[in-house]
This record gives C-alpha cells, sequence and structure tokens, in this order.
C-alpha cells in the first residue's frame, strides 16, 4: 500500500521541481519515499515515479476531492498502479512501432496541433500557447508527446481495432441471451387529487362529502388539472396533481390495481385508505414489452467489439512484454 509519505507528497500536489529535491522532511517513524526512485523499468528505460506523479497529477486532484484517510489512500495506490502500467504499455508500443521502422511524419504531426487549436481554443494559437506554459511545457515537449500518441493510436488501430471483428450472429446470439436486459417494464403517466381525512370522525365525514363532490364535478367534466390545483392536499398539486411517467409497482399500493388495469383519461372512483381519499386520472399507458433487436442491434455490437478489442489488446500486450525486459518495482 502507497504509505503516508506517498499520501503526502500527492496531497501537496508537489511539483517537478520540488521532486527533483529528492525526500519529503516528514515525521519519525513515517517512512520517506524517494520521489526520484524507479517505479518500473521497459529495456533501456526507465521510469521514475516523478514521472508516473506528474502523469497521474489530474487524476490526484480529483481523488483528493473525493476520498479521504485510509480510503484515499488505497485509491492513491490504485491510481498509480495503473498509470504506471500504462506508461509501461507506451513505451513497449512505441518501441515495438520503432522496431517495424515505422514513422509519423512532421506534417500529420503539425497537422495535428492545428487540429487542436481550431477545435479546443477556438482557433486562437495565443490560448494554445498559453495553455502549455500554465503546464510548463514547451511547444517541442508537447509536439513530441503527441506524436507519441498518434504512434501509440496507429498501433493500437492495426494491432487490435482492425482485427475486432464481430459477426451479425455473434449480435444476434448476444441478443437472446440477454434478452431479459432490453426488458421495458410497463409505465403509466398519471394524476392524483388527495383529500387528507382529518383526525376525528366528524372531520372524516366532512372530507368524505367534500372528496364525493369533487368526484362528481370530474365525472362530470370538470378539468383534473385545474381541480387538483384547487382542492388537492397532495404534494404535487401545484403541478395540477400530475406524476412523471413511472412503473405501477413504485407507487402507493392501495393505488395498483387503477394504475394497472384503469382506462386511459377516464377518472377512478373515489379510492378510501387509512388517512386519505384519492382520485386518479391515467393519462397515458405504456405497455411492458422488449426491445426489438432491430432497436439494440447498433448498441451490442458496439460493446461486443469493444470486448473483443480489449481483449486482443491484452493478448497483444502481453506479447510485447515477453518480448522485451520490462519490470515494475514495488514501492
Amino acid at each position: 500500500m502507497i504509505k503516508c509519505a506517498v499520501i503526502l507528497f500527492l496531497w501537496f500536489g508537489l511539483s517537478l521541481v520540488s521532486w527533483g529535491q529528492g525526500a519529503l522532511a516528514i515525521k519519525p517513524k513515517v517512512r520517506t519515499i524517494p520521489i526520484d526512485g524507479y517505479a518500473a523499468r521497459v529495456n533501456d528505460r526507465v521510469i521514475t515515479r516523478g514521472e508516473v506523479f506528474e502523469t497521474m497529477r489530474a487524476a490526484i486532484a480529483k481523488l483528493r476531492r473525493s476520498y479521504h484517510g485510509s480510503e484515499l489512500d488505497k485509491k492513491l495506490e490504485q491510481t498509480y498502479k495503473q498509470t504506471c502500467k500504462e506508461m509501461v504499455n507506451k513505451i513497449l508500443i512505441l518501441s515495438a512501432f520503432e522496431t517495424m521502422g515505422g514513422t509519423v511524419p512532421d506534417q500529420y504531426v503539425q497537422d495535428e496541433v492545428q487540429r487542436i487549436i481550431r477545435t479546443r481554443f477556438k482557433g486562437d494559437a495565443a490560448m494554445f500557447e498559453q495553455s502549455l506554459a500554465n503546464q510548463k511545457m514547451t511547444r517541442i515537449d508537447y509536439i513530441e508527446r503527441l506524436r507519441d500518441d498518434m504512434t501509440v493510436g496507429i498501433m493500437l488501430n492495426e494491432a487490435v481495432r482492425k482485427r475486432a471483428r464481430v459477426t451479425p450472429s455473434e449480435v444476434r446470439v448476444a441478443y437472446e441471451e440477454q434478452r431479459e436486459h432490453y426488458f421495458i417494464p410497463e409505465k403509466v403517466k398519471y394524476s392524483v387529487i388527495l383529500i387528507n381525512k382529518g383526525k376525528t370522525p366528524q372531520e372524516t365525514a366532512k372530507k368524505r362529502k367534500e372528496a364525493t363532490d369533487i368526484h362528481k364535478k370530474l365525472v362530470g367534466g370538470a378539468d383534473f388539472a385545474e381541480m387538483a390545483k384547487k382542492v388537492s392536499e397532495g404534494a404535487r398539486a401545484a403541478e395540477g396533481g400530475a406524476f412523471p411517467w413511472m412503473q405501477p409497482k413504485d407507487a402507493r399500493s392501495e393505488l395498483r390495481d387503477v394504475l394497472h388495469s384503469f382506462a386511459v383519461e377516464k377518472v377512478s372512483d373515489l379510492i378510501e385508505t387509512k388517512n386519505e381519499f384519492f382520485i386518479l386520472q391515467i393519462h397515458g399507458r405504456r405497455l411492458a414489452h422488449y426491445q426489438s433487436f432491430e432497436k439494440v442491434r447498433d448498441g451490442i455490437k458496439k460493446t461486443l467489439e469493444e470486448k473483443e478489442q480489449a481483449r486482443l489488446k491484452k493478448r497483444w500486450l502481453k506479447r510485447l512484454k515477453q518480448k522485451n525486459y520490462v519490470i515494475i518495482f514495488d514501492l
């Protein structure tokens, strides 16, 4: 587990300048982890802990906002290990590209820089340069990082994406095997007028007559929403008693039978519970059904392709590691 020393490094957001000054002085009995220690090695390329921490800088800030104490410790450890692993993988991919004699033409990189300025910085080159300055990065450093990222993208496309094929029959089989995932339950849209019974028999009798009179007016053609705004004592009176689309099972148990079976736009009978009187009107009903294969086919195909890409990528990286000297150092 990343110990307190690492947490302190990350908590205070040390810059690379401070990392280069050696270990942080901390209280006794807490292990100090030199920031310039080795994180990993790929052939003759060494990855330092400082490089890992710098790469995960944005993730550190996000984790600090969401977690604390031992939970933060655990999340930081997981992020450190994952970041280090991804950096190792990137070096392996770049090495494989170099071994193949591959190159990314300078013009391609410059074109991508211009595309980024247009799309991310609204065509403002000065804003782009300021962003680099804020990150303490030169344009040359940025271009080289971009070239590496483009190289990784090219290699992944050739070794993984182009090879991840999914047949129509595989998509159909996945749909049939996971059909329950595409089940759409019954939903209804309705409005309610609620009248509280009161606390005494006299109040209940008065409220019953009130509810009965309201019901007669509704059956006679009075507008339900307007009536609800005037007389309902429910929480949604201001909205005309209207509820959004919902499953009948999520409503109060005393109302479910009406929601399941009552005709659309009809006014229900007066429904009496222990403490209230209810009057309902159903505005719409969506019957339970399964989404059609045609509607979900593209989504299923995309999911299967992503799974296949993940499998091929894992297998490809495993082969690259077997062909190279790779070691990840413990903290």
